[in-house]
C-alpha cells in the first residue's frame, strides 16, 4: 500500500512538472512576442519622427538629363556659413547627385527666402520668393531640367531662425524631385543644419546625404517589411508554442502509457505469485495429506482417527495413545506412557 501511495505521488509530482513546464514556454513566448512588437513599434514610429517618409521607390535621373556643372555653392550673403565650410556642403552634395542624378545647387541669399510647402504654385503672382529662384536657376543652369537649387537667407528678424526653399528643374521634377522628395529635402536641411556648430557645413552635407538616401527607398515597403517581420515573429513564436505543447503532452501521453503499461505488468505478475503461491500451497497440502493415516484405536476400535506418519496422536475417543511410525507401523501405548 505504501509502495503504491508512493507511485502516485510521484505521478501527480511529474504531471504539475509538466504543465509548468507549459506555462513556462507560454509565458517566455508572450515575452518574447511583445519584446519583438515594442522594438519593431518603436523603430518605426521614433526613428526620424520629424522626417516626412517616402512612399515610392524612385530612380535616379539618367545621366544625359543632367549636365553636370561646376557650380555648387553661391554665398551671396555672409551671415550662414564661415569661410572654408564649403568643403563640407560640396562633398554633401555630390553625394546627392550621385545618388539621385540630380545635381544641387546651394544659394546663399540675403533674398527673404520663406519657408513653404512644394505644393504652392511657383508664379510671379502667388510667390515672389520661386520667382527670384526661377531666375537664379535661369541664370546658372538655362534650359538644363536636371538640376535642384536649394536656398536659404536668414530671418531679418533677431531670431536666429534660417528659412530653405527648392526648386528643381522640370526633369528632376518629374523623376526625381517630386513635392514629397522636395519635402524630404527641406526637412533635412531644416532639422540638420546647426548654425552654431563647430562646422554648420558638415550639418548641411550630412543633410543632402540624409535628404538622398531617404527619397531613394521606399519607407512604406520598409513598414510593409517591419510588419511582415512582426508577423513572422509572431507565427514563429505561435509555432514554437505550439510545438513545445505538443511535444508535452505526447510526451506526457506516452508517459502515462508506460506507467499504465508498468502497472498493468505489475498487476499480472502479482497474478503469476499468486497462483504460484497457491500450487505451492496445494503442493505441500496434497504431499502433507499423504502422510495421514486413517487408524483404528487399538483399545476401542474408534476408527475416525488420523495420525501422520512419524508422530504419536490421541484418539479422540477414549484418549489412548496411538504413536505411527514413518513406516506407518501402528504402536499401541497406554495411557501411563
Amino acid at each position: 500500500m505504501k509502495i503504491e501511495l508512493c507511485r502516485n505521488e510521484r505521478r501527480d509530482k511529474d504531471t504539475v512538472k509538466t504543465k509548468l513546464n507549459k506555462k513556462k514556454v507560454i509565458i517566455a513566448a508572450a515575452i518574447l512576442a511583445l519584446i519583438t512588437v515594442g522594438v519593431v513599434f518603436h523603430i518605426v514610429t521614433s526613428k526620424d519622427s520629424w522626417l516626412t517618409k517616402s512612399t515610392i521607390q524612385r530612380r535616379a535621373l539618367p545621366a544625359d538629363q543632367c549636365q553636370r556643372s561646376d557650380n555648387w555653392y553661391l554665398n551671396d550673403a555672409g551671415n550662414c556659413f564661415p569661410n572654408g565650410e564649403e568643403e563640407y556642403i560640396i562633398s554633401g552634395m555630390e553625394y546627392f547627385y550621385e545618388k539621385t542624378g540630380v545635381q544641387p545647387f546651394l544659394w546663399v541669399t540675403y533674398y527673404p527666402v520663406t519657408y513653404m510647402s512644394a505644393t504652392l504654385e511657383a508664379s510671379t503672382t502667388k510667390n515672389p520668393t520661386m520667382q527670384l529662384m526661377t531666375n537664379k536657376y535661369e541664370e546658372l543652369f538655362g534650359s538644363d531640367g536636371g538640376h535642384v537649387i536649394v536656398a536659404i537667407s536668414k530671418s531679418t528678424k533677431a531670431n536666429g531662425i534660417y528659412y530653405w526653399q527648392c526648386l528643381p528643374g522640370e526633369n528632376a521634377k518629374q523623376q526625381v524631385m517630386d513635392e514629397e522628395a522636395q519635402q524630404i529635402l527641406k526637412d533635412c536641411l531644416s532639422y540638420m543644419y546647426e548654425p552654431a556648430s563647430a562646422h554648420p557645413g558638415r550639418t548641411v552635407g550630412d543633410a543632402f546625404v540624409k535628404a538622398a538616401d531617404t527619397m531613394m527607398i521606399d519607407q512604406s515597403f520598409q513598414s510593409y517589411a517591419y510588419a511582415i517581420i512582426v508577423v513572422g515573429a509572431l507565427v514563429f513564436i505561435a509555432v514554437i508554442c505550439v510545438a513545445s505543447i505538443r511535444r508535452s503532452g505526447q510526451e506526457n501521453v506516452a508517459y502515462h502509457k508506460t506507467l499504465k503499461a508498468r502497472e498493468e505488468a505489475r498487476k499480472e505478475e502479482a497474478i503469476a505469485e499468486q497462483k504460484q503461491a497457491d500450487l505451492d500451497r496445494k503442493k505441500y497440502e496434497d504431499e502433507l495429506e499423504t502422510q495421514y493415516m486413517a487408524i483404528p484405536c487399538p483399545n476401542c476400535g474408534g476408527s475416525g482417527n488420523k495420525i501422520r506418519k512419524g508422530t504419536v496422536g490421541i484418539c479422540k475417543f477414549c484418549g489412548t495413545a496411538i504413536k505411527v511410525g514413518r513406516d506407518g507401523k501402528i504402536e499401541f501405548l497406554s495411557n501411563d506412557e
